[in-house]
Order: C-alpha cells, then structure tokens, then sequence
C-alpha cells in the first residue's frame, strides 16, 4: 500500500532508485505541490500509504491548504520535507525553509522528525510505516553534514526522547538536525578551552517531548540554549518553553535561532550572520556564563555539500 509521490525531484530527493524498482507505485506529479498532496490525500482515503516528497521551502508552504484539509479527513500521510532551514542559502530566501515547523506544529495529530544521521532516517521512516497515525513529517537537513552525527552505544529509538551527545554541568544545549549538531559540537570543542564543559543533546522530535526525558536531562541549576535552525517563533523552543509551563518546572532556558528573514549566501556567511556558526554559539553561551573568550575563525561551513549523493 505504500506509495511514493514527487515534484519533479525524484534525483534530488533521492528516490531514482525506488522509481526504478517500484514503477507501479511511484507517481510523478510535476511541480505542482497542492495537486501532489490532493493526489496523496485520495490515495490515503482510498486505503494507501502515501510518501509525499519535495523540498521543504515547496511543499509546506505551497500546499499548505491541502496538508490541513487531508488532516481534517483524519488521513496518515507520510510528508518528507528536503532541504529544511537555512543551508542551501545560496538560492535565497525562497529555497530556505525556516517556519515549517511552525506550520506543521500548528496541526492536531502531527508528529515532526528531524534525523540527525542516516540511522535516524532509516528508523523514523520505519516507526512512521509501522506505528505512527496522522500526519507524519520527516524534516531532512541537506547532507552530508561535516562530520557524522554518533548516538551514544545506549541509543533506543523512542518517541519524545533524544540522546545525550556530550556531558556537562556548565550549560546545555538542546539541537537538532546535522547541521546544529555540527555546530554545537563544534561550538563545545572551543568552550572546553575556556573550561567551559557544555551538556549537548539531540532532540529529533521538534514537537513532542518526553517529560520524564527532559526532566531529567534539562540541567536545574545552569541554562539550557535551543538551537533552532528555524525561526526562534513556532520552533522546538516554543515546545519545551510550553512543556515547562505545563509541568511548573524551575528550568532556565534561553534560544538560539534565526530573528530575522534568511540572507542569501554560502554556508560560511549565513551561517555567521545569524549567529548560528560554532564561533558565535560559543560567544553567546560564554558571554552569558559571564566569562570572554578569544575570537574563533570558523570555517566548518565550507565543508556542507550542496550534492544530493
């Protein structure tokens, strides 16, 4: 029953080789995102599984109307949003995806994923097919990130809980995604100069989250920084911001997002620009901790490739 849709990306998507093998349930729409998700909402009505795939910037905004009627007729619908947040920039603004989250958050039923290796990918497609109901998001980074995202050995895939990366008592920082990943992990590297030792988690479910997971890896009596590679406005911030209210808990916790429209650049100078860059998340934490540190050159954005392999 599963079939896959696509708007004219099937090579930048990578679904060539599911096209190739499985010609009688792939279906190429065209560019043509609202009659895409109209296709995918009769396929689920009639009893299919529909994987609908394009870039994020495309799919989310564009057929907007459509993923909400679909959701109204209480349809499971897998959507696989490519080429979310800020990189590729040099596109422009209208290739960066930095409010889908908030779009999709703004449904009932809805479950956001946004992997951070392809373990995570291969696992949150296969919980989406076998587990979850209503809508499914898969949100993917471009890739590959510059360094490859490692769970910890005692990783278990389970909904609204992500995974201790790195351990520390000064601050925490909650990310997610290959590209934040990097950053924060880079970011930790030049903090440990300083004797700054920083707490970094993956949180991949963007609007779900495990209370006890949080409640205990959320650190009490130091802040913990959301970085978003979205808007600060509808992202993960909002959720735990919201999560904490409901729980009454005494937690600290500051984000770290884009405040602005996206610019148009390279990885480097986007990346800088909104203060999302290792260097700058490594200023802002440690001018918050009330310690200075040294000027950092950063040029680990060179290394995102813009290559759909």
């Amino acid at each position: 029953e599963l079939i896959v849709l696509s708007a004219d990306l099937a090579f930048d998507t990578g679904l060539i080789d599911f096209e190739n093998n499985f010609p009688e349930r792939f279906v190429e729409c065209g560019i043509a995102e609202q009659d895409m998700v109209s296709q995918a909402g009769g396929m689920a009505l009639w009893g299919g599984l529909p994987v609908v795939h394009s870039f994020s910037c495309f799919l989310t905004p564009r057929a907007n109307e459509q993923i909400y009627n679909n959701a109204t007729e209480g349809n499971k619908i897998i959507y696989v949003c490519h080429f979310a947040g800020m990189i590729p920039a040099g596109p422009g603004k209208s290739h960066q995806s930095v409010r889908d989250i908030s779009l999709f958050s703004a449904l009932p039923n809805v479950t956001i994923f946004q992997p951070c290796n392809s373990n995570e990918v291969r696992d949150a497609l296969r919980y989406f097919v076998a587990e979850e109901e209503g809508v499914c998001v898969l949100r993917m980074n471009i890739g590959p990130s510059p360094q490859i995202i490692e769970h910890p050995l005692d990783y278990k895939f389970k909904k609204g809980v992500g995974s201790i990366l790195a351990d520390g008592n000064d601050a925490c920082i909650i990310a997610y995604g290959p590209v934040m990943l990097n950053e924060a992990l880079n970011a930790r590297k030049i903090l440990l100069e300083y004797n700054i030792n920083i707490r970094l988690v993956n949180m991949p479910w963007l609007n779900f989250a495990d209370s006890d997971f949080f409640q205990k890896q959320l650190l009490k009596n130091n802040r913990n920084y959301i970085l978003e590679d979205h808007m600060v406005v509808g992202g993960l911030f909002d959720k735990i911001n919201a999560e904490i209210v409901k729980q009454e808990l005494s937690l600290d916790i500051a984000s770290i997002g884009l405040i602005d429209y996206p610019k148009c650049g390279n990885p480097i100078e986007i990346l800088e620009y909104s203060n999302l860059n290792s260097a700058n998340i490594a200023k802002i934490i440690s001018n918050d901790l009330g310690k200075n540190i040294d000027d950092h050159k950063d040029d680990a954005g060179k290394d995102y490739s813009f290559s759909p392999q």
